[in-house]
């Protein structure tokens, strides 16, 4: 994690704000410096599916981002022509949780082609300079989070710099949404007692869902308890499969299932103080959405 004791106070003393984007990019590249139309554009989509020109992705924007990079930057430059035909440069982030967004580029403009009365396919490059910096640094995009894409004069504060995104032992946390773990990544978080994580993991109940990726079956669950999410899913962390009766089976034949084939995302957020009937009615209700019953790995 970056120590911003290390770092100077930002000059603007009223904002309180240590460092900014603004200030962390200027003097890494020549070229940027000297462009006076830059757009810091904050990508977000909370759908399960994405559409746009003939595409159709099946995941949110940040699992594209990570496993369909070259899609990602399509979608990127599908955009519409008077937001951008004047830019020189823009500066992407995807946004994560609350008003957070991670810095994920910095583009130049290079042109753009029309597609209809209104959008264009612009053709955006990424320019050298900012790599170590990618991936790595949030920023707090403020209380405008509608404003997608804003112009480089409004300061936008780093609110923390962290080990990135690619690293596949353990992921950073985004979004409950984007929630995708493996037995791997699921007992490291656990195991190290991940802040992180384990913040987020308290904070809230849910229900949840297992995938086995050997066959497509689905085992679907609630947690209804003060720890949350990782009250129960420490459990799984511990056993593979959390004393579910299906599962138990499955890694009784096989002791490495669980770390070959499940892997864990969340459907839907409960509160901390969810009542347990009420998870348990609407875990009944994603039984019957999937047919776990019938087709997947639920017993009742």
């Amino acid at each position: 994690m970056y120590n911003f004791a290390q770092h100077l106070i930002h000059k603007n003393m009223d904002n309180n704000i240590i460092i900014t984007i603004q200030e962390l990019l200027t003097g890494r590249n020549i070229e940027f410096d000297m462009a006076t139309r830059i757009k810091l554009v904050r990508h977000k989509e909370n759908k399960a599916t994405i559409h746009f020109l003939n595409e159709t992705y099946m995941g949110s924007l940040y699992h594209m981002y990570r496993y369909d990079h070259a899609l990602f930057l399509k979608y990127q430059s599908h955009q519409a022509t008077e937001n951008f035909n004047t830019v020189e440069y823009i500066v992407s982030f995807i946004g994560e949780s609350g008003q957070e967004a991670r810095f994920v580029g910095v583009f130049k403009n290079c042109g753009h082609e029309t597609v209809d009365e209104k959008t264009s396919m612009f053709d955006f490059q990424e320019v050298k300079g900012f790599e170590i910096l990618n991936e790595r640094v949030i920023i707090n995009w403020g209380e405008s989070a509608i404003s997608w894409h804003q112009w480089w004069k409004n300061d936008k504060e780093v609110v923390r710099i962290d080990k990135g995104i690619n690293n596949d032992k353990v992921p950073p946390f985004v979004q409950y949404e984007d929630v995708v773990l493996n037995y791997e990544q699921l007992r490291k978080i656990i195991d190290t007692q991940n802040p992180e994580w384990k913040s987020k993991l308290e904070a809230c109940n849910c229900i949840y869902l297992i995938l086995d990726k050997s066959n497509g079956k689905h085992y679907i669950g609630s947690t209804y308890n003060k720890q949350g999410i990782w009250g129960r899913w420490s459990i799984y962390a511990g056993t593979g499969h959390g004393n579910d009766i299906t599962l138990v089976e499955l890694l009784k034949n096989d002791p490495l299932y669980a770390q070959k084939y499940f892997q864990w995302s969340i459907l839907e957020t409960l509160p901390l103080n969810v009542v347990d009937t009420v998870a348990i009615d609407r875990e009944s209700l994603y039984k019957e959405k999937f047919g776990t019953r019938d087709f997947g790995y639920n017993n009742n």
